[in-house]
Formats: structure tokens, sequence, C-alpha cells
């Protein structure tokens, strides 16, 4: 029996079946906190916005439109939770990355110290790159979302989405040690982890994120 698609999970919940938004959360709640958790940098405030993200999602259930996948609808609502979230404390409250919640793959021959890391300092300088230009980055270099579908999560033009990650990556570079400043600043030294076989560019296969404290 083949696996539901998240547009036909959230069509039998508004046909009243009580298990397909539960399956919903199951499905993308580890991406989603990874996703508020590169934007907010602390565990606490990644839990609360990932916690509102999928209540607004249940509260606006109705609305979603086939026009963009589940996964683009869900990242905006997240996104909103994680920007609202971090103005209602007012900036940036970075805490240590745990190595549970870096969530890195480690290249063959490569070692697990090195990657987490190089995971601390990319997490220790995005919380110093401005909110629009580090949400930006989040999405388009480590989740890989690509810019048209980035446009619609963040409802501004592709060339605005271009451009603020082009300069969230000179302020990231910036703070990790610095770059030409005629360079193309490159993406992040970081990967997502994934399950083995999935491609990190599908619309429905997202990266895997570090799991939600408190969900195993």
């Amino acid at each position: 029996m083949s696996t539901p698609s998240d547009e036909a999970l959230l069509a039998a919940h508004l046909r009243g079946d009580p298990r397909a938004f539960g399956e919903l959360v199951a499905r993308h709640e580890r991406r989603i906190y990874g996703l508020c958790l590169r934007i907010l940098g602390n565990r606490e405030d990644a839990e609360d916005a990932t916690q509102e993200a999928f209540l607004a999602a249940l509260r606006k259930a109705a609305s979603f439109r086939r026009a963009a996948a589940f996964s683009t609808w869900l990242y905006r609502i997240a996104v909103n939770a994680a920007t609202d979230q971090a103005r209602r404390r007012g900036r940036a409250r970075l805490a240590a990355l745990d190595p549970e919640d870096a969530g890195l793959a480690v290249a063959p021959g490569g070692e697990l110290g090195e990657v987490v890391a190089s995971a601390v300092a990319v997490q220790t300088a995005l919380a110093q790159v401005p909110e629009e230009f580090r949400v930006a980055v989040v999405l388009c270099d480590l989740y890989r979302v690509p810019y048209a579908d980035a446009a619609q999560i963040l409802e501004v033009p592709v060339g605005t989405v271009k451009s603020r990650v082009f300069r969230g990556r000179l302020a990231l570079a910036e703070h990790l040690g610095g770059a030409p400043p005629d360079a193309e600043p490159a993406r992040p030294p970081l990967r997502v982890a994934g399950p083995p076989g999935t491609d990190p560019r599908s619309a429905t296969s997202e990266p895997t994120e570090p799991n939600h404290p408190g969900q195993e």
C-alpha cells in the first residue's frame, strides 16, 4: 500500500479522519523543529515555535490551496511562528548546540567532532546575521529550498530572496572568519542529515533535522 501524500493526509483530516493530522505532525515535526532552531538559535524557543506552527497549521488547514506544496505552506507557517517568537523575546538567545541537535551527517572518512564543531560555528555565526538574511540562508542553503519556493514561503519576489541569501552569506562568512569582499560567498559548510537514499531537494522529503526534544 502506497504512503499517502501530505496533501492527501490534509484532505483526509478535513474530511474528519482523526489520525490524519497527527501523521502529518509525525512526518514533519523534526524538520520544522530544526528549521525553528536554526532561525532562533535556542532549543526552548524552537520548541515553542514548533508547537505554535502546528497549532496554526491546524487552525488554517481549510485555507490550504494546492497552488503550493504542503511543505511550502507549512514552512511559511513555521517561519512566521519562529520570527514572531524572536520578536516577542526581542533578540537572539543563542544556546550551545548539543550534538543531538546538530543532526549532522558525517562524510566518509570524516570525524564526528569536526562536523559538530562546524555545526556549532555555523549556528553561532547565524545568530549574528540579521533575521531576514538568516531566514533566507537557512531556507536556501541549509534546507536547499529552491528560490521560487522560498519566495512563496517568505512572500517576497524571487529577486529579493536571492539578494537576502547573498547578503546573508556575506554576513555569515564574515562571522565565520572572513572572506574576500569581492568573492562569491560559499554555502555554509553544514550538511543536514537525511535518511539513506533520500533526495534533500525533494518537495516531500526535505532533509531530516534534529530530533524534537521530548518527542522520542
